[in-house]
C-alpha cells in the first residue's frame, strides 16, 4: 500500500480510537480495523526498517492480549478503554514510523536524483574516453565496470531502493574517475607549452620548406587526427586520419601501437600488391631522434629490455573506420589516400606532430 493510503487509514484509526468508549456493561471492543491497518503498517516497514516492524508487532500482540483479556472477564472486572489505549499505541508507534520512512524515502529519491545527474554523464563520457588512442586496458576495464554499475543502480531505483541504487552510483563514479585521470594525463602533454612550441616549430620548417623548395608536404595532427597536404607554402587538402591504437602516446618501441612524432620523408611508394593495407607511404622511422629517444628509454626502464625499436611506419590505407586501430601507421580512407598518393614521391617530407 502506497504511504499516503496507509498513514490515512492509521489516521482514522486514530481519529476514532475516542470514540469506542465501553462502558463495564457494554459489548468488548472491536479491534479488526486498527488490526488490519497495522498488519499492513508491519509489512510495509518489514522490509526496509525491521526494527521498527518488530517493536509494532510487540504492540499489536500485548493489544491483543489486553482484548482477549477484557473479553473474556465478567463485565465487573473490566477496564473502560484499556483495549482502546494499547490499540492507540501501536498504532501512533505504526504511524510514526511510517513517516519517519517516508520523510527518509524521500530524501534518498532526492540524493539518487542529485547522484544520477552526475554520474550518468560521468559514465557516458568514460566510455567516450575510454576510446581513446593511448588509454590502457585498466581504463577500459574501468569504463566497462562503470557502465554496468550504472545499469545496477538504476535498476535499483527503477524498485525504489533509492540506497542501493546511490552506493551502485558511487561505485561507478569510482570507476569513471579511473578513467578520467588517465584520459587527462594522457592529453596533458597537448596543452604543455613547451610541447606546443616544439610541434608549432616544427609545422613552421616544414611549411617553410614546402615554399622554399616549391614542393609537397605532408603534416600529421595527431590529436585531431587530421593529415594537411601544403604545396609551395599553401595548404591545399586536408583529410581525416586514424592512428595507432594507443596512438596518441609518443613512439618509444616496437609493439607500444604509438605513432611517432618527428620529421621523417617517404623512403618508399608501395602500390596496390606492395602493401597489406590498398597503397602506402613508408617513412623512415626511425631517425636518429628517435633512436636516441629509445636508447634513453632502455637506459631509464621506460622500454622493455626485449623490446626493439620498431620499424615500417606507414601512411596507407584502409581507414575510415572510424577509431585508431593501427600498430603505429596513419591509416586514410582508400579515396583519400588515392589523392594523397598522386603528390607523393621518394623523399617528401612528411612532419608528425602532436597538435598544432
Amino acid at each position: 500500500m502506497l504511504f499516503g493510503g496507509l498513514l490515512a487509514v492509521l489516521g482514522a484509526s486514530l481519529a476514532a480510537r475516542s470514540y469506542d468508549t465501553v462502558t463495564a456493561a457494554g459489548p468488548p471492543f472491536r479491534p479488526e480495523r486498527p488490526r488490519a491497518s497495522l498488519l499492513e503498517a508491519v509489512k510495509t516497514l518489514r522490509p526496509k526498517v525491521p526494527a521498527a516492524a518488530r517493536h509494532v508487532d510487540r504492540l499489536v500482540a500485548d493489544a491483543e492480549v489486553v482484548t482477549a483479556g477484557e473479553a473474556s472477564a465478567p463485565f465487573w472486572e473490566r477496564t473502560p478503554g484499556r483495549p482502546q489505549a494499547a490499540w492507540v499505541r501501536a498504532l501512533v508507534v505504526a504511524r510514526g514510523s511510517l513517516v519517519e520512512l517516508r520523510r527518509r524515502e524521500t530524501s534518498l529519491a532526492e540524493s539518487w536524483a542529485q547522484t544520477a545527474a552526475v554520474v550518468a554523464p560521468a559514465v557516458f563520457q568514460a566510455v567516450q574516453e575510454s576510446g581513446e588512442a593511448g588509454v590502457g586496458r585498466r581504463e577500459i576495464a574501468a569504463a566497462q565496470q562503470a557502465t554496468l554499475k550504472w545499469q545496477f543502480a538504476r535498476d535499483f531505483a527503477a524498485r525504489g531502493d533509492y540506497a542501493r541504487a546511490i552506493a551502485e552510483a558511487e561505485k561507478a563514479r569510482v570507476f569513471t574517475q579511473t578513467v578520467r585521470s588517465s584520459f587527462l594525463a594522457l592529453h596533458s602533454r597537448f596543452d604543455d607549452p613547451r610541447n606546443l612550441r616544439t610541434w608549432r616549430a616544427m609545422v613552421a620548417e616544414t611549411i617553410a620548406r614546402s615554399k622554399r623548395e616549391r614542393t609537397t608536404v605532408l603534416i600529421v595532427d595527431k590529436l585531431k587526427r587530421r593529415l594537411h597536404v601544403y604545396s609551395n607554402g599553401e595548404r591545399v587538402a586536408s583529410y581525416d586520419a586514424e592512428l595507432g591504437a594507443k596512438g596518441l602516446k609518443q613512439k618509444m618501441h616496437s609493439g607500444d601501437q604509438a605513432t611517432p612524432e618527428g620529421r621523417y620523408r617517404v623512403v618508399d611508394v608501395r602500390g596496390p600488391g606492395r602493401t597489406k593495407y590498398y597503397k602506402a607511404l613508408l617513412l623512415d622511422y626511425p631517425n636518429a631522434e628517435d633512436r636516441a629517444r629509445y636508447a634513453h628509454g632502455k637506459k631509464t626502464g621506460q622500454v622493455p629490455q626485449r623490446a626493439g625499436i620498431g620499424s615500417l611506419i606507414e601512411i596507407h590505407g584502409d581507414g575510415g573506420q572510424g577509431r585508431d586501430w593501427t600498430d603505429g601507421c596513419v591509416a586514410l580512407t582508400n579515396s583519400d589516400m588515392d589523392r594523397v598518393f598522386a603528390r607523393s614521391r621518394l623523399g617528401t617530407p612528411v612532419t608528425i606532430v602532436g597538435t598544432f
